[in-house]
């Protein structure tokens, strides 16, 4: 099986369908009237918007390559070590991505912020436990 990064290309795959599932359950189905309350969005909001859908698998893939880059380049080799970078990832790159928006934006509300953080954390820890697998 070819390899991405020192990762089989079966678990970087895995790990891009996780976060995708991750975020379809919690913006699609669990917490989506909660979501577009935090925005302030209604249907009509997304008029004109729907081909945006199509970069919906983009996010997960570019994800996951970048911390399979990362475990590499760290010589990360098991779970613990898989998760804590995974974290680091989060806390360093993603949520820091989300605060710039909270401080310095006007349309994400704290349970917005909230919302959007632990979907990452969620997604992130998943993939990094994912890319163990056959590695």
């Amino acid at each position: 099986m070819p390899r991405i990064f020192g990762h089989d290309l079966l678990a970087v795959i895995a790990a891009a369908v996780a976060i995708y599932i991750i975020g379809f359950l919690i913006y699609g189905l669990l917490f989506s009237a909660y979501w577009m309350a935090q925005y302030g969005y209604t249907a009509d909001s997304f008029a004109g918007h729907e081909w945006k859908m199509l970069l919906g698998p983009v996010m997960p893939i570019l994800t996951v390559l970048g911390l399979a880059a990362l475990f590499q380049t760290a010589g990360a080799s098991g779970l613990k070590s898989h998760l804590r970078i995974g974290f680091i990832a989060w806390a360093g790159f993603s949520l820091t991505a989300l605060l710039y928006g909270f401080a310095y934006g006007v349309t994400m509300t704290p349970g917005a912020l909230a919302l959007d953080a632990v979907h990452l954390l969620l997604g992130i820890l998943a993939a990094s436990a994912i890319l163990v697998w056959r590695k």
